[in-house]
Formats: C-alpha cells, structure tokens, sequence
C-alpha cells in the first residue's frame, strides 16, 4: 500500500507539471465518458432498473392471437379457463384500462382507471402503502365499488392523509369506496393510472360471456416456483385447444413472453445501438489519449532510461505509467460525470414520452449509474495506458540514445500511433454512416404520405358519464348538438367527431366477413373500425377517391352504409368494384325477439377513402373501415374525440371548444387537447431523437479523430524537423514539403476509411428495423461520408504540414 500511495503521489506530480497535457487529456476522455455515463443511464432506467412487482423473473404476460395473425385482447371467458385449468401458474390476473369522469371538485376532470380481475394484486405481490387491496374474490361479477387510488393521486387529491381511507370517489356518476393506497414506487404498468376497480362491477356492461368480445383486457400470470416459460406456454396451448374444440374459437391461442419484454417494447434494440455508438466514442478518446501519451513517452525517454540504468524495474515502470494513466481516467471520469448530468437533463426531452420510464421519471443518477461511470473510468484509463507503458517501461538504453535526438523516433512507437489514428477514422466513419442513416430515414418518416393532412387540426377527448349517457340515443343527440355548436364557432373550418384518431396510440377493431363466405373465423379478417361523424373525412383531408363519404341520410334506419379504405377494397374484392358489396362483423347487434337464428345485419360499401397510417407511420396500417356514429350499433362509445379544422392556430380553439361543452354539461370534461401535427411529432420522436443523439455522436466523434490526426502529424513534424530543414536547404519548396507530410496523414486516414467501410457494412444491418425508406447499406450515404471524412482529415493533417514550411532551416540544422 505504501508504494501504492507513492505511486499516486509521484503520478499526480508528474501530471501537475504538464498542465496543457493533463487538461486535453482529461477533457478527452471525459467527452466519451459523458456520453456513456447519459445513454447509459437510459440503459438502467429502461432496461435494468427492477419493475416495482415481486420476483420479476416470474413474470410473464400471455399475448392474444387473433386468427389473423395480429395480436388482440383478451376475452374474459377465454381469462377465466385459462386461470381455472391451468396447472403452471401460481397465479394470474388481468386488466382493462377506462378513461371515467371523476367529479365532486371544482370541475369534472378525466382520470384513469384500471378495471382488475382475478389475482392482479397477489400475482404482482406489492403490498398497499395503506389500507388494503382488492382481493381476486371481490373482482368477479357483482362486485362491490371498491377503489384502491394510485399514491400520485392519493397526494395530488387527499393531500397524503390518512383520512383518504374511506372516502369516496365519484366516477362517471357511480360512487366507490377509497380502501387502499398503493407505494410510492408502484407505477405499473403505467404511471398515468390514477384509481384501480374491479372489473366485476361493470359485468353488466361488459361482454361478460362472450368469447368473441374482449374489450381491451389483458393478463398477467405468475409461473409456479420451477417451472420454464416453455411448459406454461405448452399449458396454454393445451387449453386454447380445447376451447376450440368446445367453442370452436380460435382466440384463446396465446403467445407467452416475459414482463420485461412486454414492457421494454421495441426500445431494447434502439438502447443498445446507442450503447454501442458512446462505446465507439469512449475507444477514440482512449485511442487519442494513448496518441497523447505516446507523445509524451517521448520527451520522457531520457527520464526513463537513466530509471532503468539505476535499478527501477520494468514491473515498477509499467505500474508507475499505467498509475498516471489511470488517475488521467479518474480525473476524466469526474469531470464526465457532471458533463452527464448536464447531459441527462438535455438528453431526456429528446426521448419519446410514451416510454414508461421516461413517464415515471426512471432516467437519471442513481448507484448504478455512479458505479458504471467509475468502471469506466477506470477501465479506459487501464485500456489507453497499457501501450504507453509497455513501450515507456522496456527501454534499450542504446537504442534510445540513437532515437534521443528530435531527428528520430522509434519505427514501433510510429506505428502504435499511426494504428490508433487508423482506428479512430474508421471507427468515426461507422458512426457518422449511422448517423446518415437515421437522418435520412427520418427524412422519408416526415415525408411519408399519411393519407391524411395534420395541419392546423384540434384534436380534445369528450367522455360522456355511463351512468347519465347509457342509452345511445341521449348520446348521439348530445354529441349532434355538441359538434353542431363547434362548427359554428369563429375560426372552425370544420369539425368531426371519430372514438379513435390517426397516430394517438388507441384503436378500435371489428372481426369482418365479407358477403358470400362461410361465417368461419379463418375467413374473417381484423379491420381498424372507425366510428365518425359525416364531415371527419373533410376536417382530415381524408379524399373519397370512389363513391362518397357520408351525410346526415347516414343515419339511424336507414340504409347500414361504410367506407373502406383502398386496401380493405383491394383484399376482401380483388379485381372487383367495391361499391355496392356488403360485409358484416361477428359483434353485430340483431334483434333481440327474433326467433330461431339470427339474421346478419349488413353493411353497404357506399366509398372507397385513402388509406391512412394510424398505429405508427413506418407501416401501413391494417385494412381499415368507417362507419356513421348513429349507426354503429353495439359498437357506440361514450368517448369520442373532437377534431377542428381551423385556418390559424389550433390551440386558440381550445377555450372556445371548453366553453360550448360546460354551456352542454358541466360534468363533462375536456381533455387529451392536442393538435394532429402533435400526433405526428410524437410518431417521429423515436426516430428524430435516434437521429440527434448519433449525429452528436458522430460529430464528437469526428472532433476527436480531427485532433488526433492533427496531434499525430504534428508531432511527426516535430521529429522530422531536421529533414525538413535539410530538404529546404537543398531547394525544396513549399509545396513538395506541404505534400510530403500530408501524404503521410492522408494514407494513415484512407486505411481508416477502408476498415471503416468494411465495419460499416457489416454493423449498419443490424439497424435495419429501425430504418425506413433507406437501405443499411446505401452507397450514397457510405461514398458521402467518406469522402467527408476524407476532407476532414486532409485539412487536420494539412495545418502542421503548412505550418512546416515557415521553419528556418538555418536555425534547425544549427540546433542539431
């Protein structure tokens, strides 16, 4: 320990009489740590970072598949056969998420629910911060109103007291009772949940016993002590094939996957290309400090050889170099550190906000974050030192007194530095090749026809209470009334309403059968159903490009009319005109006093509209149909959206819009306000905040490689002064002194680009699958960059040779 601390001490000596050198050192690698230290506090926060459940590697969500193929929610009949009859579960339990008016304050507001049923609570095994929860006998049918609140809103609404336990809540006009409050730390899945019920309370006004109805629930199921995901998916599938059997239907067939996969999502692979770019970004700085600390070996030879002659021993050498190295990567690690957390804080907004630990405030210091910083610190002080103090600790007293003059330096320790400036070039070229990439996809992404026009558009959510509003036609005349009111307001274009809009993340879905098939599910087909008012094709710049659109004949007892979107027309009537054909869905509503078998109620195809992207804009969506509001029959919703088209502003329409519904219902609140080019933004965040964070990448990348082949040529200038001087004394110009040393930087950075091609081409597919509208592979990108880099590295390597030519040879060749 004591020759430790002497090391230290020595180390820190050393360092401090080297000022110029010790800051560019440490701000080197202090760069590449700050851009490790922020993505990988995304890592932690998205990836690593415990759920707030018990055992999560229990865990295991059973995804629905539909008969064509698309995942859809869970039936509750289908939930219940699958907790009765399985036998590798210790538990499971499923949800279902509503919007409810909760009222009682100063205004209505919108809250969150999570309708529970079975063991939800036990199979997430999170005890209540207060009170209790609801237990899996309290969720089945006949429940009673019991609530357990979220503790952001125990604070928010009963200011944290004790006292919330008790009292009451007031949702959609029906009263339930307060009897626990969850931890501070349970967010899942979702940390916009506001108040937990039991689904039992509503079985009346759910599809209770219908299989072929789900509702948008969902389970989650907690395997029993031992047992592989492998057996409970073989349990499932079991199951499933005895409801078909039974039933005959086909949607109880799940696909098992873990929590953290289900609740990760996509982001997975996207955190990890960015963890590998900040990695690229750390190798060029250890690989530039190393270049520092080659240079620096050199005016230290004299020092190390007269060490040696005296007895110091090449192990002692090499830890006393490889001590200053790591002290350098500690000293950069600190300062990287609050470079980072300037970092996180800009790097946040840049994320999108439908990332559930972005949501819950998960990406930020924590120990783990701490520790990998000093890891990293650590390793690439161990990493950039390693050559350096090989090379410095094994002198040849009689070789180093040959290379002892300016005029010479060791072919080995030029090769080392040249090795480092091949690395940093081609590992500067893969990231700027990605950055490239994501830019250009990004392009396509905002160029991409939406089938649809977001400009100047209002987007609100109206929820009309069940209670007040269960009968369909007290809903439908409210909402007429409603939008008649807002397409009268100043500034309203026009104005629609649609219970889903294009890229806000919900969806609505009806199992449809053309006329003229079998009413078998393998001749159905998942088709995104829109519920509308007549002039939402108008208000979103949707074109009729056959038939028309709707009107107010559109309505309740009159002829059952839809519009289908071009893709829908093309696969249910290849080759045929779709105008005229009818189609119906398994859910349709048929008299209840008809006798014998029902009758299919059917709908006419009166319009052919443009398809439209709503889930995502990288891809098409499903096929997609549109029905008139007054004739949606069993499928009407108490929530709709509003949608405004305006000629300035739409946001200035939000007050006005407020101020007719409260004029219609004070209970009724006005929420989600957005606007259609909001929506469209939020669609491109992933990709727009990929994009940013290579480009900065690339571009600290691209700093750090400049300087390195500007260190590196001048410090070959500096050893090839002599010859310099020589050469000119002889007549050279400036010019073939300017070209001589540039040659050699240029050839260092083509190899570089060569490698970097190569690497490129290989590293770029696995980007793939978050590229649009560009290939991995594109030569234009590729040729582009590195011809770019090229110029860069001719201008870096450029400067010292120019600045070689202002040297006096008289005065150079008198000093040697």
């Amino acid at each position: 320990m004591g020759s430790l601390g002497q090391d230290l001490r020595f180390a820190v000596r050393m360092l401090r009489k080297r000022p110029g050198f010790t800051a560019i050192a440490v701000l080197t690698i202090a760069l590449g740590i700050a851009a490790n230290t922020s993505i990988f506090s995304v890592v932690n926060g998205v990836l690593l970072r415990p759920l707030p459940v018990a055992e999560q590697d229990r865990l295991v969500v059973p995804n629905v598949i539909g008969p064509s193929g698309f995942e859809i929610s869970l039936a509750i009949p289908n939930f219940r056969d699958w907790r009765e009859q399985n036998t590798t579960f210790e538990s499971m339990g499923a949800n279902a998420t509503r919007s409810r008016t909760l009222t009682g304050g100063d205004r209505p507001e919108m809250v969150t629910t999570r309708m529970i049923l079975g063991d939800w609570f036990e199979t997430l095994g999170v005890p209540p911060h207060l009170g209790r929860l609801i237990e899996s006998d309290e969720t089945w049918a006949g429940a009673e109103p019991h609530a357990v609140i979220n503790h952001g809103f125990w604070q928010r609404h009963f200011g944290g007291s004790p006292d919330a336990l008790g009292r009451t809540l007031v949702l959609d006009g029906e009263t339930f009772i307060v009897i626990g409050v969850m931890p501070p730390e349970f967010v899942f899945p979702s940390a916009s949940t506001d108040i937990f019920v039991p689904m039992g309370f509503y079985s009346e006004r759910m599809c209770w016993e219908d299989r072929g109805c789900s509702q948008g629930s969902w389970a989650i199921g907690r395997l029993a002590d031992g047992v592989s995901m492998g057996s409970a998916q073989a349990d499932l599938d079991r199951i499933a094939a005895g409801i078909t059997e039974m039933e005959g239907d086909q949607q109880a067939v799940a696909r098992l996957e873990s929590l953290t996969d289900a609740y990760v999502g996509d982001i997975r692979r996207q955190v990890w290309i960015l963890m590998a770019a900040v990695g690229f970004v750390l190798l060029i700085a250890c690989a530039n400090v190393a270049s520092l600390l080659l240079a620096r070996g050199e005016s230290r030879r004299r020092e190390t050889a007269l060490r040696t002659a005296l007895g110091a021993g090449q192990s002692r050498m090499v830890r006393q170099f490889m001590t200053e190295a790591v002290v350098l990567g500690l000293a950069g690690g600190l300062l990287g550190l609050a470079l980072a957390w300037i970092g996180i804080r800009l790097l946040v907004p840049m994320l999108p906000a439908d990332i559930p630990s972005v949501m819950q405030g998960n990406i930020g210091m924590d120990v783990n974050v701490l520790l990998f910083t000093f890891a990293a610190a650590a390793l690439a002080g161990l990493l950039f030192g390693i050559a350096p103090a090989i090379r410095a600790a094994r002198p040849d007293l009689n070789v180093e007194l040959k290379e002892g003059s300016r005029g010479s330096v060791g072919k080995g320790r030029q090769r080392l530095r040249s090795g480092l400036v091949i690395a940093e070039v081609a590992l500067s070229l893969v990231l700027l090749i990605g950055a490239g990439l994501m830019i250009q996809s990004l392009g396509e992404l905002q160029r991409v026809d939406k089938g649809f026009e977001p400009e100047n558009v209002f987007t609100a959510r109206v929820q009309l209470p069940q209670v007040r509003y269960s009968d369909q036609a007290a809903a439908w005349a409210f909402y007429q009334d409603f939008i008649d009111r807002v397409e009268a307001l100043p500034g309203a274009t026009s104005a629609s309403l649609s219970q889903i809009v294009p890229l806000q993340g919900n969806s609505w879905e009806n199992f449809i059968f053309p006329e003229g098939v079998e009413f078998e599910q393998e001749n159905g087909r998942s088709v995104l159903y829109h519920m509308i008012t007549p002039s939402h094709f108008e208000t979103l710049g949707i074109r009729i490009v056959r038939g028309r659109g709707f009107d107010l004949t559109d309505r309740e007892g009159a002829e059952r009319v839809i519009v289908v979107d071009e893709r829908m027309a093309e696969q249910f009537w290849p080759g045929e005109d779709p105008l005229g054909k009818r189609v119906t869905y398994e859910t349709e509503q048929v008299p209840d006093d008809f006798e014998g078998d029902a009758p299919r109620l059917w709908r006419t195809v009166i319009g052919v509209a443009r398809n439209t992207r709503h889930y995502e804009l990288e891809s098409p969506s499903r096929v997609q149909m549109y029905v008139p509001i007054q004739q949606s029959g069993r499928g009407w919703a108490t929530s709709m959206y509003v949608l405004v088209k305006t000629p300035g502003d739409p946001l200035a329409m939000t007050d006005l819009v407020r101020r007719e519904l409260e004029a219609m219902d004070s209970d009724v609140p006005l929420t989600d306000i957005e606007t259609m080019e909001g929506y469209v933004d939020r669609a491109l965040a992933g990709s727009r905040a990929m994009g940013r964070l290579l480009t900065v990448f690339g571009a600290v990348a691209l700093f750090l490689s400049a300087i390195g082949i500007f260190g590196v040529m001048s410090f070959s200038v500096v050893q090839r002064l002599r010859e310099i001087g020589i050469r000119m004394a002889l007549g050279a110009k400036a010019g073939d002194v300017v070209r001589m040393v540039s040659r050699q930087g240029l050839t260092l950075t083509l190899i570089g680009v060569g490698i970097g091609l190569v690497a490129a081409f290989g590293l770029m597919r696995l980007m793939a699958s978050i590229l649009y509208g560009v290939s991995p592979v594109d030569p234009v990108t590729y040729a582009g960059f590195a011809l770019f880099l090229v110029g860069v590295s001719f201008v870096a390597a450029w400067l010292p040779a120019r600045r070689a030519t202002r040297v006096d040879p008289v005065i150079v060749l008198r000093e040697e």
